[in-house]
């Protein structure tokens, strides 16, 4: 039980970075890709998901985090 879970927190966890790390691949290179403003809320989604996430069934710190990231996907797209 005990590899069940530590495998299931590592496999959501890397799932967590990878996006963090597409995003700021995208970031890097928005303006070459000329994507439309619409197409940049699906991090806003996936951020309010994980908020949401957070905030119901984890601690208080990664609650916070996913508050933050997701406030500066929300800037971002403002600010696009």
């Amino acid at each position: 039980m005990w590899k069940a879970w530590v495998g299931f927190n590592f496999s959501h966890s890397l799932g967590l970075v990878m996006f963090g790390f597409g995003c700021i691949a995208v970031g890097l290179s928005l303006r070459s890709l000329a994507l439309p403003k619409a197409a940049l809320l699906v991090p806003v989604g996936i951020g309010a998901s994980y908020y949401l996430l957070a905030a119901r069934y984890w601690f208080r710190v990664p609650a916070i985090a996913c508050a933050a990231g997701t406030l500066w996907f929300i800037i971002g797209w403002w600010v696009y």
